[in-house]
């Protein structure tokens, strides 16, 4: 095939000190007018028999990896591998990165290899990453996050390296639901021990939200496109230090938004605990006026079981719902913390975020103590308008415990 392919060099950021620490080769073609292009295309072109398409790969990997030798002081170089090729390898014991390493004397651990995908023979896969880390390369899973079938394969794999998929973080960079879904990704990465690599990351937004999700690096417009020539690891340090400065500024601001809000929610609580102290019957509760973003409350027992209907907060009054009577919650994280208290008078525990599956808003769940018996447990809405600069950020996490003296 008469397509000229080469590699164009796109930074890959370290969070922690704002340096390239890396550079991914992409592959690039001229289109007909000239102009510099994602030769992407080609290696999944149907049209094209496999060995063409195979042999256009190894020519601009060989490309790239010809460029290690001037890779700058403590960076690496990513080079892209797709498993669809590992099924036509003459023998496992002859991968032809080897051999190109090996020709050009290229140390293997500057060398990030990525597997572009994990669809292809998960034993082929398993064997050939397994050669390649035996030789010191560094092991890189793509666009994970794309199908939790691939969960299986990142525990069996072991990456170095985890790339979160850029349509993901896309999306959750305006979306309260994506929001969750990348950050339990990137958590669930590092707790494989894998460091995190967001990408795609084009706008500040995407880039606070990466750092929500433990991103170790970062990729993207936002820094540098693809470029010819490897850029030096300082130019991104300035831009870095000014986002990390605003990131500081937001992440104090939401913080003591947090903190105010966790006391406005814990004069209503004790308010509340109050009423239902003095409480005979459900009528008294028709008097007490809660704010919109109490959801509901309800009562459980020290054992966890739920002793009391949901009482629904609506427009209407307390709408009592029968439901969940009888349900046990003790196994609820928050549960427990609260009832490792000996403080019974002046524990509120809150939960994490999450998503509550009556209204579809943001929520958290606050407990204390009614009295030695009974404990309140309330759902409130963490839906704030104004506050989406910074929807990354989680507020009033379970950790923070304030005193209700």
């Amino acid at each position: 095939m008469n397509v000229n392919v080469f590699p164009y060099f796109q930074p890959i950021v370290e969070t922690a000190t704002g340096r390239i620490a890396g550079y991914e080769a992409l592959a690039r073609m001229q289109d007909d007018e000239g102009n510099v292009v994602s030769a992407g295309h080609l290696f999944s072109d149907q049209t094209l028999a496999v060995s063409e398409r195979m042999e256009l790969d190894r020519s601009v990997r060989m490309l790239a990896l010809e460029q290690v030798s001037q890779l700058p002081d403590d960076t690496f170089l990513s080079i892209n591998i797709s498993p669809e090729w590992m099924q036509y390898l003459d023998s496992e014991d002859d991968i032809p990165t080897l051999s190109m390493i090996r020709q050009l004397g290229v140390d293997p651990g500057r060398v990030v290899v990525e597997i572009t995908e994990l669809d292809g023979d998960l034993s082929i896969i398993e064997r050939v990453v397994e050669r390649y880390r035996k030789h010191g390369f560094r092991i890189a899973i793509d666009d994970f996050g794309t199908g939790f079938s691939q969960l299986d394969r990142i525990a069996l794999l072991k990456p170095d390296i985890i790339k979160l998929d850029m349509t993901l973080l896309k999306n959750a960079s305006r979306d309260s639901r994506g929001s969750s879904m990348v950050q339990m990704l990137g958590e669930l990465a590092s707790k494989l021990g894998s460091k995190v690599l967001c990408e795609g990351v084009e706008d500040e937004q995407e880039y606070y939200l990466a750092l929500s999700c433990n991103a170790v690096y970062v990729q993207g417009f936002l820094f540098s496109p693809a470029v010819a020539e490897m850029e030096a690891p300082e130019v991104t340090t300035t831009t870095v230090r000014n986002l990390l400065s605003h990131f500081r500024d937001m992440a104090i601001n939401a913080t003591s938004l947090s903190h105010w809000r966790a006391e406005k929610v814990k004069a209503e609580l004790l308010a509340l605990r109050e009423v239902l102290r003095a409480s005979g019957s459900d009528e008294d509760l028709q008097h007490f006026a809660a704010a919109d973003h109490l959801l509901r409350f309800y009562i459980c027992d020290r054992l966890g079981n739920q002793t009391s209907p949901n009482y629904e907060n609506s427009d209407r009054g307390w709408i009592l719902n029968e439901r969940h009577r009888g349900y046990n919650w003790s196994w609820r994280p928050y549960f427990f913390e609260l009832l490792g208290s000996a403080d019974t008078e002046n524990r509120l525990v809150f939960s994490e975020p999450y998503q509550d599956i009556h209204t579809g808003q943001r929520a958290q769940t606050a407990v204390l103590f009614i009295d030695e018996n009974r404990i309140l447990l309330a759902d409130l809405s963490d839906d704030h308008k104004g506050e989406d600069l910074f929807s990354g950020f989680r507020r009033m996490p379970a950790s923070w415990i304030p005193d209700l003296d």
